[in-house]
């Protein structure tokens, strides 16, 4: 949103750097930067970089409190990314790689926003979600980093994958 494109035109000039400034300057102490997508996430790890800033990549609210925090990233391990990049092991290993990346720099704190939602079966359905909520835990044991959990409408899926991938 911030580099002004929306459904994929440019409405405005990029003004990412004038909306931390504005934030900062009114008191914001932290900010969180969702990366939708893989390649979202990439960029929003690149914007915390240029300020020094922290990005607590793949992360969880709750942390940023423990943490001299100022800028956060979730890094949304999308379910349909993972089956529309027609290799969801390649799309796994790029996710490992950029949360690997990100904890060698001190930047990544959790692996999230990851769950499942069923009020928005528009956008993936529920097998697919159920399927790579699965693989989002692999994404955190991987990285021995904790989750940052969202569920919609969902209760009775969630709460069956959570107690098998629980350890």
């Amino acid at each position: 949103m911030f580099k002004g494109i929306y459904n994929g035109k440019q409405h405005h000039v990029s003004d990412i750097a004038t909306v931390l400034s504005r934030a900062w300057n009114a008191g914001v102490d932290r900010i969180i930067v969702t990366g939708g997508s893989l390649e979202e996430s990439k960029e929003a790890l690149a914007i915390a970089e240029t300020d020094g800033l922290f990005i607590g990549g793949f992360s969880a609210q709750l942390e940023c409190t423990q943490l001299d925090a100022k800028l956060v990233l979730f890094l949304e391990t999308l379910s349909l990314e993972f089956e529309e990049s027609g290799d969801p092991e390649k799309h796994f290993q790029g996710l490992l790689a950029l949360a690997k990346e990100g904890i060698q720099k001190g930047k990544v704190v959790a692996i999230g926003e990851c769950g499942l939602d069923y009020d928005r079966l528009h956008f993936c359905p529920p097998e697919v979600q159920k399927k790579y909520f699965e693989k989002q835990f692999e994404l955190a044991y991987a990285t021995k980093l904790p989750m940052f959990l969202h569920m919609r409408a969902a209760a009775e899926d969630f709460c069956e994958i959570m107690e098998r991938n629980i350890n």
